[in-house]
This record gives structure tokens, C-alpha cells and sequence, in this order.
């Protein structure tokens, strides 16, 4: 029938005119992010706040655009410490490959989107300087405190 494409674009238009302004008048209104949301990497810290990275260097080798860095010290009681853990956050993709990675649960994605800086400087940063590494032991035992352990397949 000749006219249906007139009419149904006509109808599309007027239903879209009296719906209202969809548009977030930002930054004074933010929208809330879904909880499965990717931003930037954030290091995951114990109760004491300790962080939760062991420097097994995972989420570094897993890593698709190689932006994570990650410099380890070890003593002579093979015990570690991490001198820097570095994120380039202007080249990262969000994938989250790197935390799906880490078999300590020690890094998360963040919520944070504001994520623009003035200065090229800014978009590297160090989520963790001259830290101890967490043990496996530690990590073993807070599992323990949470709800008994989990059964080993």
C-alpha cells in the first residue's frame, strides 16, 4: 500500500515527541552504573589493608595490550615485595581478562568513569608502591575465616 513508510515514520516521530527529554544533565546528574560495569583496575586490600597481591604476575602475561607492570623484589627468605605495580590507563581496553585472571582475587574493576586528565603524565599510575606481597597462606586463611574454605576439585 502506498504511504505505510510515511506513516509509520510519522507515528515513530510523534511517539519520540511526546515521551520527554532522555538526556542527563551531566555533571550535576549521573546515572547509576549497572554493577557489572568495567572501568579502571583497583587493587583489592584485606580487612587491615594490606593488598591482596601476591606478585604472581598473572594479570601482567594475561594482559591483551600489555599495559599492566608489575616490578617484584625478592629476599632471601623468598618472601616478596612489590616496588610498583603499574596500569597505563589510557591504553587499557577494560576487558577485564587481567582480573578474570588473578587467581587471588586481588585486583577488581572499579566503578570510575571520570577517568580524563589534562596531562599525558596522568595516565600512567601505580596502584601499589613498596608494599609486602601477600602469601598464600594469608589468602588460605581468609578464606578459612569467611565461611570454612572451599572444597578442593
Amino acid at each position: 500500500m502506498w504511504g505505510t513508510g510515511l506513516i509509520n515514520g510519522l507515528r515513530i516521530s510523534f511517539r519520540n515527541m511526546l515521551r520527554g527529554p532522555i538526556t542527563v544533565k551531566y555533571p550535576y546528574e549521573r546515572l547509576e552504573l549497572p554493577e557489572r560495569a568495567r572501568w579502571a583496575v583497583r587493587p583489592k586490600y584485606f580487612g587491615d589493608g594490606t593488598p591482596k597481591c601476591t606478585a604472581c604476575l598473572t594479570c601482567v602475561k594475561t594482559c591483551p595490550d600489555h599495559i599492566l607492570s608489575l616490578d617484584v623484589e625478592t629476599r632471601d627468605d623468598k618472601s616478596k615485595r612489590i616496588a610498583r605495580f603499574g596500569y597505563e590507563i589510557g591504553a587499557c581496553m577494560m576487558c577485564g581478562l587481567c582480573v578474570e585472571a588473578c587467581p587471588f582475587d586481588a585486583i577488581r574493576m572499579s566503578h570510575e568513569y571520570e577517568l580524563a586528565v589534562t596531562d599525558a603524565s596522568g595516565l600512567m599510575e601505580y596502584l601499589l608502591t613498596e608494599v609486602d606481597a601477600a602469601t598464600n597462606a594469608r589468602h588460605k586463611a581468609e578464606k578459612e575465616a569467611e565461611g570454612g574454605g572451599e572444597a578442593d576439585e
